[in-house]
């Protein structure tokens, strides 16, 4: 519930889209884009790392979080000096108006997450998805009617900034009250072991942050702000996708985690297995973008949208290998490789922001959009290759082959429905690939077994696949 609660955060980011126009949405984007280069910065990681002490030792809780809400306090307020004085020599107009309210909204989503954290520390994970759901339902609900009343970009971004305040409050005075009873501390070799184990994470956290923001920063500085709209509106649509990466490594995290210690073996079944799942989602994704974008992007966001196109035909592809590189991420987090991690997100955000540099200012949102393609291929590319150092090996092309050929009816029978309406077509499609992956037996005996329990009731782990 809380991971599909993103869902309608990305519903109002189409609204937005539709509502506001590519001037306006692109100056969202950009104070967007900008304000979340920092987003790191306000927790470091240590988040992350107290939950884990605390699971191990809940009466950890009161001395660890009260002392990283401490932290957090000095950290917030270095954290918007740095973003409002960079923010200042950057932008102006609308753009700086959201900027310094997103900045706000920044310092409150990072408390928020933290409690959050201690809310899972705890195994509250009801509570945890209820205020997700509330808080993001309030934010759709709220930010549609401030649109719709021509409030623009000013009124669009208060709303954020409004409703995480009251959230944020509610929050933690519930969480003081009824789960354990929360002050900022201060305790100096606390918050030294509170920095230490949460740098890792940070780092980590800030190369794939900075690899998703910083196109639409220098897009805006050397481009325009229409030109970020443009490049918005197909980035929207990948960032829904990234939704079906983080389910299916939330499912295998912990199967994967412990079978490293016992089973490695079982770890390489389990990410062939994966791999060949998100395959099965990204390369019709993949096929769609390239073929259907041209009918795709302005029904959703509206004609005015019609230079996201090209964009969007090199973005959608680009969820093929999003899919498989976060796969091989977290397999390497399971198997404890978190300075190939660092190497790896390193190297491709120097080659993401060389090919920006390279790109933008002669192709604008196309040049940005195929910075991304080339930078996720890589990606990809470097995480298998390291996995498979390691001695996690797929067959690529094996496991490609028949998902591959399928999709390849996928789209022959979507392009044959051009004359027809989109939908139509998308869903005539979809069924000649549903058809073509039970012709081609995709599915093995062992998955096709788990399938058969899950008719019969039965709730079979990840393990079992492995």
């Amino acid at each position: 519930m809380g991971e599909g609660s993103n869902v309608l955060l990305f519903l109002l980011g189409f609204v937005a889209a539709r509502i506001l126009g590519p001037v306006s949405f692109g100056e969202y984007g950009a104070a967007f884009a900008f304000v979340g280069l920092f987003r790191i910065l306000p927790d470091f990681g240590m988040s992350y790392a107290s939950t884990l002490a605390v699971s191990r030792e809940r009466s950890l809780a009161r001395a660890f979080f009260g002392n990283l809400l401490g932290f957090q306090a000095v950290l917030s307020a270095l954290t918007l000096g740095l973003c409002l004085g960079i923010g200042r020599a950057l932008f102006d107009g609308v753009t700086w108006t959201a900027v310094v309210v997103l900045s706000a909204d920044l310092l409150l989503k990072s408390l928020q997450s933290t409690l959050r954290w201690l809310l899972k520390a705890f195994e509250h994970f009801g509570a945890e998805s209820l205020t997700l759901v509330l808080e993001r339902g309030l934010i759709l609900a709220l930010g549609t009617g401030v649109l719709l009343l021509g409030y623009g970009v000013a009124g669009f971004v208060l709303v954020f900034a409004l409703v995480r305040a009251v959230d944020t409050v509610g929050l933690y005075a519930w969480i003081h009250r009824r789960v354990v009873p929360l002050r900022p501390s201060y305790r100096g070799a606390l918050w030294w072991e509170l920095f230490r184990k949460g740098l890792p994470f940070a780092y980590a956290g800030a190369m794939i942050t900075l690899f998703f923001q910083v196109d639409a920063v220098m897009l805006e500085q050397m481009r325009g702000a229409k030109e970020v709209g443009w490049y918005a509106a197909p980035v929207r649509v990948l960032e829904g996708l990234t939704l079906v990466p983080r389910i299916l490594g939330y499912a295998l995290i912990p199967t994967m985690a412990a079978l490293h210690v016992t089973a490695p073996g079982r770890v390489t079944e389990l990410y062939r297995r994966g791999s060949k799942y998100l395959l099965l989602v990204g390369l019709p994704v993949a096929a769609f973008g390239a073929l259907a974008s041209d009918r795709f992007i302005p029904f959703l966001f509206g004609e005015e949208y019609g230079p996201s196109v090209p964009a969007a035909r090199l973005l959608l592809p680009a969820a093929a290998f999003m899919f498989l590189s976060n796969l091989g991420e977290t397999t390497l987090a399971c198997v404890g490789r978190w300075g190939t991690i660092v190497v790896v997100s390193t190297l491709s955000l120097l080659l993401n922001v060389t090919l920006n540099l390279l790109w933008i200012p002669t192709h604008g949102c196309v040049g940005a959009a195929a910075a991304t393609l080339a930078t996720e291929a890589t990606y990809f590319v470097l995480t298998a290759v390291t996995l498979r150092t390691y001695g996690h090996r797929a067959s690529w092309a094996r496991l490609a082959s028949r998902p591959l050929a399928a999709t390849c009816a996928f789209g022959a029978v979507l392009w044959l429905c051009r004359p027809l309406p989109l939908l139509a077509g998308a869903t005539l499609a979809c069924t000649a690939y549903a058809a073509a992956v039970l012709l081609l037996r995709v599915w093995d005996d062992k998955e096709r077994e788990l399938l058969r329990e899950m008719l019969r009731g039965t709730r079979p782990g990840a393990g079992d696949l492995a």
